[in-house]
């Protein structure tokens, strides 16, 4: 969706502009990263490199792909269906009860290396306002990670909970942005018999992992003949998808081929809508560029298509609510909407609005959902402010039937509580089990002297990771009113309604009734519960049979003076018992390495899913029984979990709708971790060129095991020592060799460094310097970069205001020529991390080689696993004119190089090193 003016294409602009970059970076080859795998393992347990990830593909691995081959895919299906829902009644005059919303969010980081089924990361894109939005594009994509992709199977868990209907994204970028007009062709070839095996793969993806159809986004220019293919396409899949499926058109190629976004349903690009009788697309996203709507309304009306199956778009991806355009945008002369509303990139308020900080996310979430006021109600903003999406659509609910059960949990945390007892430590995100959070945000009613606002809380929990905290002044005895969901039941005379509260003193269940205008009050009974916590229940005998239309909530304390209530859960209906099958074949299909006493364990399972709403597991260590996790699916990743012995046992329980275990129907297997070894060590100084009676720092870095580190470094001050840190002077000039021995329970580990340190005298005339920044040095070799102002030379000009940036190599390299031979004792390296951009995009990989003809080349340095803004490595004194670095893992998840300095130090001189 290319709409900003662009007066270059580098990496910065690459990752910052709207919709064709959302997703991430540009890189030039279609490569799709399996997780790899190593069977040879002494546990019997495969090994693959990482954990399972969203899939990311180009046409020619999509039409590789096979759910039964892909080793991650069982992780990445969403199996909670689509719940349905109904409109609730208007919340104030404004609302249209016909116009739809669309989203399109960035719902990940990254295209490619997203976790399938979340990770310690608390900060993530948790939408919870599902009452506004009624189709979710999952939106990614990237020329260097991936065009295709599905959603994840936790962001399809969460939008179906909500009866949110969640798509993939088809990206092919314009060209500026690596798009290939190849890709295109590629995805509209036919085989022999006719068939769109492109389109084919689309559908098995969508059923295997269980959402609900695809956003296409074709943005390169091809000729006339691939776009009428295209075409031909959409119409195939509307022939062999599901009633339910959807497919999604962007308003962006024209049937010439050529790509003119024309902001409008017009006589241009209705063929890719509606052709005659023809359903081409389902939904068709208005390109930002519209002046007036009207028109693309009639036009909708001529084609015998609802007006509201067009959804003009507002771009909110760099300034959310300070957008020049506003929700009211889209209404016509009468005040009512003209067609239904796109958002592109409502991620805003965590991403480039609350810059990833959890509170501001938060607060950005009510700004841009409901209003300023925080009420959805309220009508008072104007023309010229952010209205908020409650103002004109109505909201949704799912609490249409019972049994209907939340305990306000948002799915993610920092902590993890079950019925109010924290089980498990720690930050974490997990949006396969939000639950359905309250229709209104907020509607309070306080009485006089109360003064109760609601916000979520991650401060204490009842299930999950979060509550509804209602803080500030109350005086006794007077009531707050909050209402909390919209629903439609009809209750029998024998259900109930239970709320578990804590801090009020009094608790009242408010239910709306339709045709009264007064709401039913229901008293309670009360039962204290563990750490505070109270449960209320109430009988619904006296709304049996009447449609309930709401549920709120009175809380009264007796004393006046600040207070805190937290809402933790509210179940409807009537408990029963429930039968689950039992769970079998419980494997664990795979592990991942994170160091010598830490796996990660890929988790397998069996089961009918009958009454079932979610599995917990639980790690067994003698008597001692752990939460660590809990899903929807039935495949699950444990991450992190340390070794206590060389096996442990795992406990899957399946629990139902109402919240219940049901451990007659677990399982358990046995997990064997890795054998443990000696441990690895490696040695790093923080310079191996100094004077006499300087301090050098010296670092081991160990296996996680290792419970001794011991040195000798014959010649120093001390000349013994332990520790993974150590420092050193020396009193006499040479050149020294360090030993140090690493030990565990299964031995030691012992490394040389032969002539390591050099150590000269200050009347030496040595110049320890950064050869980078001598006239004589030069870099004009390497793997490529983006523009002239992004080139080689740049990495080496002592700025941090500049850098080098390859956006189109596999393994991105550049050479650096000294104009002769010098003396090499390190390097600095600064990533992305220290030009301000994303630590994400901090150089992962990398080595480091030299040599003195620029043929023939020694590896000096070998890093892994860097994360840091700048990184040092110090080697033993080398002579060469020649320095290559070649980065293997450009970034965390990508393949972009961003070097902004890269200094190399040592001396301006050679034949020291035999001095």
């Amino acid at each position: 969706m290319a709409r900003k003016k662009m007066k270059q294409v580098s990496c910065y602009s690459i990752m910052l502009a709207a919709f064709f970059m959302g997703a991430s970076l540009l890189s030039m080859s279609p490569v799709y990263a399996e997780s790899k795998v190593s069977t040879e393992t002494e546990s019997g347990i495969p090994i693959y490199e990482q954990i399972p990830e969203s899939t990311a593909l180009f046409p020619e691995t999509l039409l590789n792909w096979s759910p039964k081959t892909d080793p991650d895919a069982p992780f990445n299906v969403s199996r909670v269906q689509l719940t349905n829902r109904v409109k609730a009644d208007k919340t104030n005059a404004d609302q249209s009860t016909e116009a739809k919303v669309l989203s399109i969010a960035i719902v990940n980081r990254h295209t490619k290396g997203t976790p399938s089924q979340g990770n310690t990361d608390k900060a993530v894109y948790n939408f919870t306002n599902w009452q506004y939005v009624d189709t979710l594009v999952a939106w990614a994509g990237s020329s260097g990670e991936g065009i295709i992709v599905p959603p994840s199977g936790d962001v399809t868990d969460s939008a179906h909970r909500n009866g949110v209907p969640v798509v993939g994204t088809v990206f092919f970028p314009p060209e500026a942005y690596g798009g290939k007009a190849e890709w295109v062709r590629q995805f509209v070839q036919k085989d022999a018999r006719g068939k769109f095996p492109m389109a084919d793969k689309l559908l098995e993806m969508s059923t295997a992992y269980g959402f609900d159809g695809w956003f296409i986004n074709q943005e390169t220019n091809v000729d006339e003949q691939t776009a009428a293919a295209m075409k031909e396409l959409l119409i195939y899949l509307q022939a062999k998808k599901t009633k339910k499926q959807q497919i999604i058109w962007y308003d962006s190629m024209l049937p010439s081929g050529s790509v003119s976004w024309q902001g409008a349903l017009n006589d241009q690009n209705k063929s890719y809508f509606q052709e005659g009788r023809k359903r081409v697309s389902d939904k068709l996203f208005i390109d930002f560029r519209w002046r007036e709507l009207a028109g693309s309304k009639v036009k909708a009306e001529e084609l015998k298509r609802d007006p509201y199956e067009l959804y003009a778009g507002i771009d909110v991806q760099a300034n959310g609510i300070n957008s020049s355009r506003k929700p009211s945008s889209i209404l016509g002369s009468t005040s009512q909407a003209l067609v239904s509303l796109g958002l592109y990139c409502p991620d805003w308020t965590l991403r480039d609005g609350g810059q990833y900080d959890v509170e501001r996310y938060w607060e950005n979430e009510k700004l841009f959902w409901i209003n300023a006021q925080g009420d959805p109600r309220d009508i008072t903003s104007t023309k010229n402010e952010w209205q908020g999406i409650s103002r004109y659509f109505v909201e949704k609910t799912t609490v249409n039937e019972f049994p209907f059960l939340t305990n306000f949990n948002v799915g993610n945390g920092d902590a993890i509580y079950q019925n109010g007892t924290k089980v498990k430590e720690g930050t974490f995100n997990n949006r396969s089990i939000q639950d359905v959070m309250p229709t209104y945000r907020w509607i309070i009613d306080n009485q006089a002297g109360n003064q109760l606002e609601a916000t979520i809380s991650y401060e204490d929990a009842f299930n999950g990771g979060s509550s509804i905290a209602l803080s500030g002044q109350m005086t006794a005895g007077q009531e707050t009113f909050i209402k909390l969901y919209a629903t439609q039941v009809k209750p029998r005379a024998s259900e109930k309604v239970s709320i578990i509260t804590k801090g009020t003193d009094q608790t009242a269940l408010v239910l709306g009734i339709k045709g009264k205008q007064a709401p039913l009050v229901i008293q309670g009974n009360q039962q204290a519960l563990e750490n505070g916590w109270v449960k209320t229940t109430y009988p619904l005998k006296s709304a049996a049979c009447q449609m309930i239309t709401s549920i709120g909530v009175n809380v009264k304390n007796q004393q006046t003076g600040p207070a805190t209530i937290y809402l933790g859960q509210l179940m409807a209906g009537q408990e029963k018992a429930t039968f689950t099958t039992q769970i079998k074949n419980l494997r664990f299909s795979g592990k991942t390495i994170v160091d010598d006493l830490t796996e990660s364990v890929r988790m397998q399972w069996e089961h009918q899913g009958k009454n079932t709403a979610s599995y917990r597991i639980y790690r067994e260590e003698g008597a001692q029984l752990s939460f660590e996790g809990e899903t929807a699916n039935t495949a699950f990743t444990l991450l992190n979990q340390k070794r206590i012995n060389d096996t442990t046992n795992y406990r899957v329980v399946p629990v139902d709708q109402y919240g219940k275990e049901n451990q007659k129907s677990s399982a358990m297997a046995i997990y064997t971790f890795e054998a443990l070894k000696k441990p690895e060590i490696s040695i790093n100084a923080d310079t191996t060129l100094s004077a006499i009676g300087e301090v050098i720092t010296l670092t081991a870095n160990v296996s996680k095991s290792t419970e001794q580190v011991h040195w000798e470094i014959v010649g120093a001050t001390p000349q013994s020592q332990s520790g993974t840190e150590i420092s050193v002077t020396f009193d006499r000039p040479g050149i020294y060799s360090v030993k140090a021995t690493a030990v565990n329970s299964s031995g030691e580990t012992e490394l040389v460094r032969e002539k390591y340190l050099y150590i000269y005298d200050q009347n030496a005339g040595i110049k320890k310097e950064n050869l980078s920044l001598l006239p004589s040095t030069k870099a004009e070799q390497g793997s490529g970069y983006t523009n002239e102002r992004e080139s080689y030379r740049y990495a080496l000009d002592g700025n941090l205001t500049t850098k080098w940036c390859d956006n189109g190599s596999e393994k991105p390299w550049m050479i650096a020529d000294l104009g002769e031979e010098k003396t090499i004792a390190g390097f600095e390296l600064f990533h992305a991390g220290a030009g301000g951009e994303s630590s994400d995009w901090n150089t992962r990989d990398y080595d480091l080689l030299v040599s003195s003809d620029g043929v023939n080349w020694i590896n000096v340095v070998q890093r892994r696993g860097n994360t840091e803004d700048s990184s040092k490595d110090a080697i033993a004194l080398v002579e060469a004119r020649y320095v290559k670095l070649s980065l293997e893992k450009a970034e965390q998840n990508g393949k972009v190089a961003r070097i902004y300095d890269w200094q190399i130090i040592g001396v301006n001189d050679t034949g020291i090193i035999n001095q």
